[in-house]
């Protein structure tokens, strides 16, 4: 029989796992929309990067689960609804990109040579103006699109729901078995073939998996070491995703400082024409 329930967060002492998945789908993504409010407002004020690590995580929690327990939530969340919370997030991107990409360079160890230190200062500088720019784009923009989003994500989280019989501890492992033979896949596919597509597959899988088991691995024998085990795996290929946007980023250094260079020579040489031998700058960005 179906029983008709509003959700009010914190009011039910029910272990998580053993409530229904309706009911507990609801709590674990009204538990996402607070951190992330939290997290938004800290980002609002300037406390940075921390804040922004943490609504981006905030926000993909909630993305992986909404699309886990979809089944169960019925019209809580329309989908125009999940794609401005999409485009929210994306819209994060470049900011976590530059960031990134500023402490690779400052752990780069041994200090340049002397004729990669002009590259090495002038990609810092490209890359500290870029989070500047993406920085200031997303400040206040983000956590107030988010506020206006958080309403409606409560809205309809909170409104009356159904409860099955079922326990979201069933649900989360028949869904983990699911994931489980996908990610068995994926990895005999990067084995094979470790093209940058397998290593995102397989990373979009760990994420998804690690977010379900989280919420249940208390109640399960080693569920919080194998979360562990997720997690490491999780930062392992988001290292080699990371990787590959740097290596664009530095192909689209590489194209600017080469189209500098041959400014500077056109304008060398037209000064020289003019006015006779012109001093030449030295060093190059390139190395």
């Amino acid at each position: 029989m179906t029983e008709i329930a509003p959700i009010e967060p914190g009011a039910d002492k029910t272990p998580l796992h053993q409530l229904p998945p309706e009911r507990a789908a609801r709590k674990l993504l009204l538990r996402q929309v607070k951190q992330a409010e939290s997290a938004g407002q800290r980002l609002a004020i300037g406390d940075a990067p921390e804040a922004l690590h943490d609504f981006r995580v905030a926000l993909r929690r909630f993305r992986a689960l909404e699309h886990a327990y979809r089944p169960w939530l019925g019209d809580a969340l329309p989908k125009k609804l999940r794609r401005r919370l999409r485009d929210l997030v994306r819209s994060t991107g470049p900011a976590r990109d530059s960031e990134v990409q500023l402490e690779w360079l400052a752990g780069l160890g041994a200090a340049p040579r002397p004729n990669q230190r002009r590259g090495y200062q002038w990609l810092r500088q490209q890359l500290e103006d870029r989070e500047r720019r993406a920085y200031a784009a997303i400040r206040g923009a983000a956590p107030m699109e988010f506020a206006s989003l958080a309403a409606l994500l409560r809205a309809g989280l909170t409104l009356p729901s159904p409860s099955s019989a079922g326990s979201l501890a069933a649900v989360a492992g028949t869904q983990l078995r699911s994931l489980a033979a996908q990610l068995r896949g994926d990895f005999e596919a990067l084995a094979a073939d470790s093209e940058m597509r397998q290593v995102h597959d397989a990373r979009l899988l760990i994420k998804r998996a690690r977010y379900m088991l989280e919420p249940v691995a208390p109640a399960l024998a080693q569920g919080k070491e194998l979360a562990r085990e997720l997690g490491g795996l999780q930062e392992l290929l988001g290292g080699v995703h990371d990787a590959e946007v740097l290596g664009g980023t530095l192909s689209e250094a590489a194209a600017l400082a080469g189209a500098a260079r041959y400014r500077e020579a056109v304008a060398a040489a037209l000064d020289e024409d003019a006015t006779g031998p012109s001093k030449r700058r030295q060093g190059d960005e390139r190395a």
